[in-house]
């Protein structure tokens, strides 16, 4: 793989941090206040919600590298859009289906689509079933995306988000969760485009899980930025609390953590787009694995770092927690990906 980024990647990266560095909270009450419809645009208008659209010849526009610097500066951000659940999975679905018309308003920023999750939040939703289901990553969308079982095939279908659906609280303040409960009636399906194989839907939770993985590199690496720079500026009995041995490697574990994640991520990202379907998914899946293994002990090692103030609901140190630990649930958890992994080294399924 090649490890250095092209000038295009790095005015892309750069551009993207700009936008999330303007667009996400300062504390928590900014959830409440925040101009989400202007973060939107501005993504648009920069081209970062069309990355995973197609060339005529059926190539992405960006690739899952891309996409991965893209979600790591909305988690960096925080940022209170549904990027990963519109501009990425709810696109490559379409993509991969070859519903161009529906891609390209989400490219353009004039709908929004979220993924329907299954009752663990550890699956897209194969329909028919029973439920619970879980529409996540909804802000802004009247409808989500899922796949059913079709005389034709698989096809990504639309789920209307309206009557059946209610908003529930979820540990993530940063993003949308609907849930229903009942079975959908499949007569309020909508199918789009063509059916899919199985090596795209392969490919298309290679991608997934690795946009996940950078969200979350994102919220970790900032977060420990955040602790850093306090820890150089809180005194205590005279010192700056950074010069205290025990908040020195509290920072440096964090720290190495974060990075080994990053670095995991950035494999997978790479092999979306590189590698054959069902290798870029384990690199996915070992990327997942160690991301949703550390995420809740970097976040919640930067919230001690805070000390007191860090536990407290009106400081922004929980926010980076609980994303991360939805994060973590999205698409499964460190169990479910090294329960899966396993599955492929001892059986080759």
């Amino acid at each position: 793989m090649r490890a250095l980024l092209s000038d295009e990647q790095r005015m892309l990266k750069e551009v993207a941090g700009q936008i999330a560095g303007t667009s996400g909270p300062v504390n928590p009450g900014d959830l409440a206040t925040l101009d989400r419809t202007a973060a939107w645009r501005a993504l648009a208008q920069a081209g970062l919600l069309a990355l995973r659209a197609r060339d005529e010849d059926g190539t992405p526009v960006g690739s899952g590298v891309e996409v991965a610097m893209v979600a790591e500066a909305t988690g960096a951000g925080l940022v209170p859009v549904p990027y990963l659940g519109s501009a990425v999975m709810a696109m490559e679905l379409l993509a991969l289906a070859g519903a161009e018309e529906e891609a390209g308003e989400l490219a353009d920023g004039v709908a929004r689509a979220g993924v329907l999750l299954d009752g663990n939040l550890d699956g897209l939703a194969h329909l028919p079933g029973d439920g619970p289901w879980y529409g996540w990553d909804v802000d802004g969308a009247d409808h989500a995306l899922a796949v059913a079982d079709t005389p034709e095939g698989t096809r990504v279908v639309r789920i209307p988000l309206g009557t059946g659906f209610a908003k529930v609280d979820g540990a993530d303040l940063t993003r949308v969760l609907v849930r229903r409960d009942a079975p959908i009636d499949p007569a309020t399906l909508q199918a789009v485009g063509h059916p899919l194989t199985a090596a795209d839907l392969t490919r298309w939770e290679a991608l997934a899980l690795a946009a996940v993985c950078a969200d979350t590199v994102g919220v970790m690496r900032s977060a420990v930025t955040k602790a850093v720079d306090y820890a150089k500026e809180r005194v205590q009995y005279g010192v700056p609390i950074g010069s205290f041995q025990a908040v020195q490697h509290m920072c440096a574990e964090a720290y190495v953590s974060a990075e080994a994640a990053a670095s995991a991520t950035n494999y997978a990202a790479w092999a979306v787009d590189a590698l054959d379907p069902e290798e870029a998914l384990l690199a996915a899946r070992t990327a997942k694995a160690h991301c949703a293994g550390v995420a809740r002990e970097v976040t919640e090692t930067v919230m001690q770092v805070f000390g007191g103030i860090g536990q407290t609901y009106e400081h922004i140190a929980h926010v980076h927690t609980r994303r991360a630990l939805t994060n973590r649930q999205v698409l499964g958890d460190e169990g479910t990906q090294l329960l899966r992994i396993a599955d492929v080294r001892l059986t080759g399924e």
